[in-house]
């Protein structure tokens, strides 16, 4: 699993909390691995240790970021069309390549990860 710091957050793993950020890192030439969730959010808590065993797995040489959709207003929710937390998206080159829906109420599960995986 991937080192964690101090706050809970992996380390190699970008946070980003204002929604107009996205745009640097998903249209950039390495494939972005994004996790939308929100704090406090007990399926995106219970998701995370999967996540980054997944990304220690799967995503080498990927670019991995967490975006925090905290605010109901956040643009990203419609942009991306994003109707629960956590959800995982792929980007390449700014287009979305590959994404896992959570159901909202229930969250994601380690075996939907490796479904995932298959993919791309």
């Amino acid at each position: 699993m991937n080192p964690i710091d101090a706050q809970g957050i992996a380390k190699g793993l970008t946070v980003l909390t204002d929604p107009m950020d996205i745009s640097l890192y998903i249209h950039g030439n390495r494939q972005t691995m994004v996790l939308f969730e929100m704090s406090g959010c007990p399926f995106c808590q219970d998701f995370q240790p999967a996540f980054w065993d997944f990304a220690e797995k799967y995503l080498k040489g990927y670019e991995l970021l967490r975006v925090l959709l905290d605010d109901d207003r956040n643009p990203l929710w419609e942009r991306y069309q994003i109707e629960a937390v956590p959800t995982v998206i792929l980007f390449a080159k700014g287009e979305i390549m590959a994404r896992l829906d959570s159901e909202l109420g229930v969250g994601l599960t380690p075996w939907q990860l490796d479904a995932f995986a298959n993919c791309f």
